[in-house]
C-alpha cells in the first residue's frame, strides 16, 4: 500500500508540523470514511499518527462529523482524564489530525480481550457518566438526543441515495415509530464503540480511538456498538460485556432498548457502506465493503423483525442455486482472463455466486411478498416497488415489510460466503437468531 496522492506530497508540512526535518507515511488500515497512516521518520521510527480525509471525498464528506470536531472532542475528553491519544497538530484541505502514537494493538487476541475488556467497560461508563455540556454537546432528555440522532441519519441517507434501499428506509420508520420514551438526561456516547476502536498494551486499555461518531445520547447505543461489531472483531462473549457494564456503571441494562440501539447502529452501519460504495471512484475496491453490507442488511432485518415481535434466524434455509446462461458467461471471462490475482478470482465468485442465486432469490419475493402483503396496483414490483410502500404502511404492513425485507436480505448474503461467516459470528452473541 502506497499513501494516497493527496498526502503523499504533503510529507514536508506534516515534518513542519511535528518539528522534525522529514517523514513518511505508512498506510494502515482505516474504516469506511477516512485514510490512516502510521508517520515515521526516514529510519522508521513511529512519531506519530495521522488520520485523514481523502481528497475526492469520503462518506463524512458534507456532514458535520470533520475531524477539526473530532480534535476538539478528543481534547475535551483527554482533559476529563479519559485515555484518548493526544492532538498533535491539525491541518487542512483535505483535512488531517496528527495524534500521538499510542503502543498497543487494537486486535488483542482472546486472553488480552478478556483480561483488558472489564478495564474498557468502566472506562465507557465513566463516560457515560461525564456531563455532556463538559464535552461540547447541548444537554438534552434521551428521547431529543435519540430524536435528532435519527433525524440526522435520514438526512444522511437521502444526501447519499441509500434512502432509496427499501431495507434502510423500512429501518428508519421502524426506528422512528419505536422512539424510547426517556425524559433522562441524555449522556456522553462513544458513537462507535468496541473492537478495533481501542487500543490494547500490556493487558491494559490505553487508548479509546475514533471518536467521529460522538454525541450524546443513550449509553445502550454504545452496548449495541459493542454487540454489533463483535461479527467482525472478536470481544469475547456479549452478555459477560454486558454484566461488567453493569457492575461499574451500576444500572441494570434494558434488553428491550438494546435491541433497539441493535436495530439503530446497524442502520447507521448499512447507510455508510452502501454510501461508500455508491460514491466509490471508478476501479476503486468495493468489494470489502459490500461483503459488510451483505451481513449488515441480513443482521439488520434480522433486528427489524424481532422489532416487531417476530423471530428472523438468517440462514437457516438453504440456497437453491440454478445454472442460468449469464453463469456461463461468468465461466467464459474467468476462461479468458486466465490465472488471476485473489481479488479478481474474489470478484468472479461473487458474481457467479450471485447469478446462480438470483432466480431463488425472485421467486422466493414474489411469494413472500404475495403471502404476506396486499395487493397494490401501484406496487412496479421487486424490490424498488416495496421501498415506495413504506411511508404509508399502517402497523400491520411494517410487520410483513419487515420481515418480507428481512428474509430477502437473508438470501441476498448467500452469494458471499465471508459475509455468511460474518453472520455466523454475529450468532454466536445473539444476533441473527
Amino acid at each position: 500500500m502506497t499513501p494516497s496522492s493527496s498526502w503523499a506530497h504533503r510529507t514536508d508540512e506534516i515534518a513542519a508540523a511535528l518539528g522534525v526535518d522529514a517523514v513518511r507515511l505508512v498506510p494502515v488500515p482505516a474504516g469506511a470514511s477516512r485514510e490512516a497512516y502510521r508517520v515515521e521518520t526516514p529510519a522508521g521510527a513511529g512519531i506519530a499518527f495521522l488520520r485523514a480525509d481523502p481528497a475526492t471525498g469520503g462518506v463524512m464528506d458534507g456532514s458535520e462529523m470533520t475531524l477539526a470536531r473530532e480534535a476538539e472532542v478528543l481534547r475535551r475528553v483527554r482533559a476529563c482524564g479519559l485515555p484518548v491519544p493526544a492532538v498533535l497538530a491539525t491541518l487542512s484541505d483535505p483535512a488531517g489530525t496528527l495524534l500521538e502514537l499510542v503502543p498497543g494493538t487494537s486486535r488483542p487476541d482472546p486472553a488480552a480481550v478478556e483480561q483488558a475488556a472489564p478495564e474498557y467497560m468502566a472506562l465507557l461508563s465513566r463516560l457515560h457518566r461525564l456531563d455532556p455540556v463538559d464535552l461540547g454537546v447541548a444537554a438534552s432528555s434521551i428521547t431529543a438526543a435519540l430524536r435528532s440522532d435519527l433525524d440526522w441519519w435520514r438526512e444522511r441517507a437521502a444526501t447519499t441515495g441509500t434512502l432509496d434501499r427499501p431495507l434502510i428506509r423500512l429501518a428508519l420508520r421502524i426506528l422512528a415509530d419505536g422512539l424510547p420514551d426517556d425524559p433522562a438526561p441524555a449522556g456522553p456516547v462513544h458513537g462507535d464503540a468496541g473492537p478495533g476502536n481501542l487500543m490494547i498494551h500490556e493487558g491494559r486499555v490505553v487508548a479509546l480511538l475514533d471518536w467521529e461518531l460522538f454525541h450524546a445520547g443513550d449509553p445502550h447505543e454504545d452496548l449495541a456498538w459493542i454487540w454489533m461489531r463483535g461479527a467482525h472483531t472478536d470481544f469475547g462473549d456479549f452478555t459477560i460485556r454486558v454484566a461488567e457494564y453493569e457492575a461499574a456503571a451500576d444500572v441494570v441494562v434494558d434488553p428491550g432498548r438494546l435491541d433497539w440501539h441493535a436495530a439503530f447502529v446497524m442502520a447507521k452501519s448499512v447507510i455508510s457502506l452502501w454510501a461508500g460504495i455508491t460514491a466509490a471512484r471508478p476501479g476503486a475496491d468495493v468489494l470489502g465493503p459490500l461483503v459488510a453490507a451483505l451481513a449488515y442488511d441480513a443482521l439488520l432485518g434480522s433486528a427489524l423483525v424481532r422489532l416487531r415481535g417476530g423471530a428472523l434466524r438468517l440462514l437457516a434455509d438453504p440456497a437453491d442455486p440454478a445454472d442460468p446462461a449469464e453463469v456461463r458467461l461468468v465461466d467464459q471471462l474467468a476462461a479468458r482472463l486466465g490465472e488471476t490475482d485473489r481479488t479478481t478470482a474474489a470478484i468472479l465468485d461473487h458474481l457467479r455466486r450471485q447469478l446462480a442465486l438470483e432466480p431463488w432469490r425472485t421467486i422466493h419475493l414474489a411469494a413472500d411478498v404475495a403471502t404476506r402483503l396486499p395487493a397494490d396496483p401501484a406496487d412496479p414490483g421487486g424490490l424498488a416497488g416495496l421501498a415506495a410502500r413504506v411511508d404509508g404502511a399502517d402497523a400491520t404492513e411494517l410487520t410483513a415489510l419487515a420481515t418480507v425485507l428481512g428474509a430477502a436480505a437473508d438470501r441476498a448474503v448467500r452469494s458471499q460466503p465471508r459475509a455468511e461467516r460474518l453472520i455466523h459470528r454475529a450468532q454466536r452473541n445473539g444476533l441473527g437468531v
